[in-house]
């Protein structure tokens, strides 16, 4: 890796573009990692591993840096949001492409992107596409957000499974990934990615959306089941309330969930999740509340003088 300092100061296009893979499962790196340098054309291969040292691990970065990649074991767990902010240290004038770890990539998507960053655009995405698997009567288009897939038809939106962003725009306005978003341990906060975007909209930066475009989100089946939708439901809840977006999230949310017309289950369905993100809402406003005598008290004992015996 070169200066920083000059590298933030170069055009982006003038570099590979970064494939960067945020990972938290080392199976889910060895399973795509063939498949998705196949997708690739002269662009760079990056793993950062958010996980302890381990033998596992060692193991597949030696596999990556044979195939042509490079991966990076941090040594703990930060969350995705800290692990984005060190790829942005790392290529402060880039173009990264963002993808989890449980992405496989499609070459005319990733050529696409590229293209799209070079043309100008400050942040790309794809449709996010889900396996052809049968899905569960509880599991509609409505509820495709809480696993990270995109509907198969219509408006897209970019999230971070699959989200590409000129660092250098992004460091010239001091934009950076949310901590207090980022999912880590067994929470499923969330929106660290829609966050950002919005500022760099704010910022100026241009968007573009390429729903012709796909790459197929490959998550753990686990995330099929009921009680983990539910789950995401209530943390989706949580995560409106500390982005300060109450009414405005929870609206956005019930109009998902009650606008699946392939299932005839779809308003009993609405009420289930829409109850349970209001349920997660309403516990973060609580949390709120309880803890603002306890910042109050600080304040006024840090105004207060001190005596000394």
């Amino acid at each position: 890796m070169g200066d920083s300092t000059t590298v933030g100061k170069s055009n982006p296009s003038d570099h590979p573009m970064v494939v960067a893979i945020c990972a938290f499962r080392v199976e889910n790196v060895r399973k795509n990692l063939r498949h998705n340098l196949a997708q690739l054309s002269g662009d760079e291969y990056f793993v950062l591993l958010d996980k302890p040292m381990s033998a596992e691990a060692e193991q597949v970065a030696d596999e990556v840096r044979a195939a042509g990649g490079t991966m990076h074991i941090l040594g703990a767990t930060g969350g995705i949001s800290a692990s984005r902010n060190r790829v942005f240290a790392r290529w402060p004038g880039h173009h990264v492409l963002f993808v989890d770890d449980d992405v496989r990539l499609d070459a005319a998507a990733v050529t696409a992107i590229r293209e799209s960053l070079r043309g100008g655009a400050h942040m790309a995405g794809v449709r996010l596409r889900r396996p052809a698997w049968p899905l569960p009567w509880y599991l509609t288009s409505g509820q495709f957000h809480l696993v990270g897939w995109h509907r198969d038809r219509g408006e897209i939106k970019i999230w971070g499974a699959c989200m590409a962003v000129d660092t250098a725009f992004a460091h010239a306005h001091g934009l950076r990934f949310d901590l207090a978003l980022s999912r880590t341990g067994g929470n499923l906060q969330s929106g660290e990615d829609t966050t950002f975007i919005s500022l760099m909209r704010e910022a100026g930066g241009r968007e573009r959306l390429l729903p012709d475009c796909s790459v197929v989100h490959d998550v753990d089946q686990n995330r099929l089941r009921l009680s983990y939708l539910l789950r995401r439901a209530y943390w989706q809840g949580r995560t409106e309330a500390g982005r300060n977006q109450v009414r405005a999230g929870f609206r956005k949310e019930w109009d998902r969930h009650r606008t699946a017309p392939e299932s005839p289950f779809v308003w009993p369905l609405a009420c289930l999740y829409g109850a349970v993100t209001a349920a997660g809402i309403a516990h973060e406003l609580l949390l709120r509340l309880r803890r603002r005598p306890a910042r109050v008290y600080s304040q006024q004992q840090q105004g207060r003088p001190r005596r000394w015996a």
